[in-house]
């Protein structure tokens, strides 16, 4: 009697293809994903850092945060699109109406992990 040493129960052909693993509940890479960042949700594309002058506006505001403090706004126009209104309304102290920068600072501080989070290699 001769034993098929080669034989295994079920399909072997999908057991050692990597793409039928769990990757341990990973969003799926370069979709749109909801990110909530000081209570309000976001949607961010990952694609996004794939636009050459998003990254320059990034530079722009990381190279030199005191001299270039204002190159946030553009920045933020630019990823939150037609969220940025949102974002400040969010923000807007309802007393005075104003947005400190202490307020969008720590919003801004609290994004830039998100959009880590989101798209960890790009």
């Amino acid at each position: 009697m001769s034993r098929n040493r080669h034989h295994r129960s079920g399909n072997p052909a999908s057991s050692n293809v990597p793409g039928n693993r769990p990757q341990d509940h990973r969003p799926a890479q370069g979709k749109p994903r909801t990110v909530t960042v000081k209570g309000i949700s976001l949607t961010i594309d990952p694609k996004l850092m794939d636009d050459w002058g998003l990254v320059e506006l990034l530079y722009d505001y990381q190279s030199d945060p005191e001299g270039n403090a204002l190159a946030v706004i553009p920045f933020l126009r630019k990823v939150l699109g037609d969220g940025y209104a949102r974002v400040k309304d969010a923000l807007r102290d309802p007393d005075t109406g104003r947005i400190s920068g202490e307020s969008m600072g720590e919003f801004v501080e609290e994004l830039m992990e998100k959009l880590n989070d989101a798209a960890p290699n790009s």
